[in-house]
């Protein structure tokens, strides 16, 4: 199923210390609707040329919610009008920060079909909020009220922690702050990603935030069933014991044909960080068909970067089914070429083998290519 990461808006009312989407200069505030019934168009061309696969639209930022209710009311009119016969294969999922949700986006969410809400939090004073300041009890308050009302309309809601340096003496406190939110989504903990020398107070380890996972486990392992879905700990079992394959896009290694991120002038690029890099640039919508935008020869290089990292670096790895080198992104960062593993590697494997595998006895096997 094909991925759109559609910022339609890279406006945020919300300052977050490690976010970089809010120092980025922004040539337009927001999708004009001439753009976002042209994307619809896209949409629609597309799966008719394609009627076996189903398309995703992740509304993401910025802060989506500043579009306000009547866009996405409109984007729903959108779709009735311009996917008639496809519009049933069509799904919606939205991201934002929650502080601007109130009862009047209850009605064009539904009609989306967006039923599930992600967000992020972070009850560190001064990690986020508004302002030079970070007001972080305006975001708190805000975003608490928010998820009641939410939960009231049976919307499910889940959230991304960031780790950062202030993570590491809390983690505890952290987890059971998060796991007694009553989220119905669950909570997944990344390392915070950092790529400017103004910030690195904020930046962890790979062994860092591997030993902040490893803090954690046992308190999820012993108690899986009083705590909601906490990954990368439910993905890992599922993995083991299920064969499941509950990758993110950062680990699954099948990004090359799958993503597409739409800015609001119309400019494609794979994903948000390839976007603010001025990486893998795939032209504009307004002038490219998104099945032209998805078999972009520069997407082979994505493709390729499996078998070197099987002949090179990751040769012998037994994590590679879980990992598949991680985000071709951070290599890009590290090394200017994406035929490199992610750093972050470093911190999957060493959390699987010094706390993963001896607290749930299961072991990964060798991989077999």
């Amino acid at each position: 199923m094909a991925t759109l990461i559609f910022k339609a808006t890279e406006k945020c009312n919300s300052n977050c210390a490690y976010c970089d989407v809010i120092h980025k200069e922004q040539k337009i505030a927001s999708m004009p609707l001439e753009m976002l019934e042209l994307i619809f168009i896209r949409i629609d061309e597309f799966l008719k040329a394609r009627p076996e696969e189903d398309f995703n639209v992740t509304w993401h930022g910025g802060e989506p919610l500043l579009l306000g209710p009547d866009y996405f009311l409109k984007a729903w009119e959108l779709q009735e009008k311009r996917c008639p016969e496809t519009k049933s294969r069509i799904s919606h999922q939205l991201q934002s920060n929650f502080t601007l949700f109130t009862k009047e986006f209850i009605e064009p969410f539904t009609r989306l079909g967006i039923s599930q809400l992600g967000s992020s939090f972070d009850p560190e004073p001064h990690m986020r909020g508004p302002g030079p300041e970070i007001d972080s009890e305006w975001y708190n308050r805000r975003f608490m009220k928010a998820t009641g009302l939410a939960a009231r309309h049976g919307f499910s809601w889940g959230m991304i922690y960031v780790v950062t340096r202030k993570s590491l003496a809390r983690a505890r406190e952290i987890f059971f702050f998060l796991t007694n939110l009553q989220l119905s989504g669950g909570v997944n903990f990344n390392p915070v990603l950092i790529y400017d020398e103004t910030r690195q107070h904020l930046a962890v380890t790979p062994e860092e935030f591997s030993d902040f996972l490893g803090e954690l486990l046992p308190l999820w392992w012993e108690h899986q069933t009083r705590y909601p879905i906490v990954q990368p700990f439910h993905g890992l079992k599922q993995n083991l014991r299920k064969g499941g394959r509950s990758l993110g896009c950062v680990d699954s290694g099948e990004c090359a044909y799958h993503h597409v991120n739409i800015s609001p002038a119309g400019a494609a690029s794979h994903c948000g960080r390839s976007s603010d890099w001025g990486l893998l640039k795939y032209g504009n919508i307004q002038d490219r068909s998104l099945e032209d935008i998805l078999r972009d020869e520069q997407r082979e290089q994505l493709l390729a970067r499996n078998e070197i990292l099987l002949r090179t670096e990751c040769e012998g790895c037994r994590f590679w089914t879980i990992c598949h080198g991680g985000c071709p992104l951070d290599a890009w960062w590290k090394h200017h070429s994406f035929a490199h593993k992610s750093e972050w590697c470093e911190a999957k494997r060493g959390f699987i083998e010094r706390y993963f595998e001896p607290i749930s006895g299961l072991k990964f096997e060798p991989y077999e290519q």
